[in-house]
């Protein structure tokens, strides 16, 4: 199950990928001199791409469901566990949430409201 903080605020069919940033580098030449000297400036974390479905039996559940997910943009970071039970710690949610544009559907059961968001692994 995928968790942020140790809550499940992502719903159902929950796809994660993470992208790693490129590392941080500076590359020197020097006049008369042949050749480069490249030094390598580190990791600079990862970017968090995950689809999911908010599901709820009415709409005011489902609103509700959407705002606790808001509600992680608050600069925290947090553990991210992605569905594939790796761990990755120092995760911040910055408010980027895309709902599908399709909107709420209704189903059997409730409602859903497919959405995208995108989270940053500071490390």
């Amino acid at each position: 199950m995928v968790t942020y903080g140790g809550v499940n605020i992502f719903g159902s069919a929950v796809q994660v990928q993470h992208v790693p940033r490129p590392r941080a580098a500076q590359t020197a030449s020097y006049f008369g001199v042949s050749g480069t000297q490249f030094l390598d400036g580190g990791s600079r974390g990862r970017v968090f791409s995950i689809r999911g479905v908010l599901t709820a039996a009415s709409l005011a559940e489902l609103d509700a469901a959407e705002n606790t997910f808001l509600a992680c943009a608050d600069g925290v970071a947090r553990t991210l566990v992605d569905n594939r039970g790796r761990t990755w710690s120092n995760v911040v949610f910055k408010g980027e949430f895309v709902a599908d544009a399709r909107g709420v559907t209704a189903g059997g059961s409730g409602w859903a409201l497919p959405y995208r968001a995108v989270f940053y692994g500071l490390t």
